[in-house]
């Protein structure tokens, strides 16, 4: 019997050794193929949920512009909102407009880019101008109220009597005194938009006045002005029940309270009295030169400012 060489191959052995080689391919193929999978899928769900919480931002940053000037903003309106979407960013914008005479006036616009990881960057276009002791946005002059008692600058009255009849107007009538709505109902039936007086106004003109008292320079301040992009009051229709805007204007604070600033303190100061007695410091009139002129005039009104003016 010849001896076997242990370097003889052994076909069993190889054959072993190929299967093994196989099935060790095979699961490093599976592992690496449920890796791959396992990542794509953390990946995408990082992603959506990056996606989710961005787009979560952007609808609560168009929401809250459009909320601001639905409860601040004179004769200023909501414009509603529009998205762009991005495979890792996205943009809400949010404008308004004003109405005058039946004319639609852009009035802001403000875009907000945000990203998965959390990041913003806020674009507004509006362009702010400080012109002959007036401010204008997009080029048209921005209305101001005055507040009752206090020593007033400036008054547009004498402007506005040189204006062509046609010319479309829109005025601020400031009153010498604050009159309940009924009241502005019956007397001011054309106004559009009622003014309503905040606390802290009174409290941010005497904080002015003593941080301009000792002012070496003689620079004349009129500490009663309240621009109309921040003065608090609602929109109202003409010729009829103005307590029916004051409704709808309670109804949206109730919705806001716990969301939108100033929400809480606007509504504890209307629900204190009854609608028709709610006190208003002032109206927007838009119209004709012609129209708004003999409003401009009557007893109550103490300051009348104009603001977006339209030659035709």
């Amino acid at each position: 019997m010849k001896d076997r060489s242990i370097f003889e191959q052994d076909d069993s052995f190889s054959e072993l050794m190929k299967k093994a080689k196989r099935k060790s391919i095979k699961r490093n193929i599976i592992i690496s193929l449920f890796v791959s999978i396992s990542v794509l899928v953390v990946l995408w769900l990082l992603l959506y949920i990056g996606q989710h919480f961005m787009y979560e931002r952007m609808y609560e940053d168009a929401e809250e512009t459009n909320d601001y000037y639905h409860m601040y903003g004179a004769n200023v309106y909501p414009n509603g909102a529009s998205y762009d979407y991005f495979f890792v960013a996205g943009r809400s914008n949010a404008s308004t407009y004003k109405k005058v005479n039946g004319h639609l006036i852009n009035w802001d616009f403000k875009s907000n880019f945000h990203t998965i990881l959390g990041t913003k960057a806020s674009i507004n276009t509006a362009v702010l101008i400080d012109r002959n002791d007036s401010t204008y946005k997009n080029n048209y002059k921005m209305v101001n109220f005055h507040l009752p008692n206090e020593k007033t600058i400036h008054d547009d009255l004498s402007y506005l009597k040189t204006l062509p009849d046609f010319y479309s107007v829109e005025a601020a009538l400031s009153f010498h005194e604050e009159m309940t709505l009924s009241e502005v109902n019956k007397v001011f039936p054309e106004a559009s938009w009622v003014w309503l007086l905040q606390d802290h106004l009174y409290r941010n003109a005497s904080s002015l006045k003593e941080t301009y008292q000792d002012n070496t320079l003689s620079v004349k301040r009129d500490f009663s002005e309240v621009d109309g992009d921040h003065a608090l009051g609602f929109s109202v229709e003409a010729n009829k029940a103005f307590k029916k805007g004051a409704k709808q204007y309670i109804t949206f604070l109730e919705e806001r309270s716990d969301s939108l600033a100033g929400a809480k303190e606007a509504l504890q100061m209307l629900k204190q009295q009854d609608l028709d007695q709610i006190p208003v410091a002032g109206v927007i009139l838009t119209g004709t030169a012609e129209e708004v002129l003999p409003y401009a005039t009557k007893a109550p009104v103490r300051v009348v400012r104009t603001g977006v003016i339209i030659p035709y």
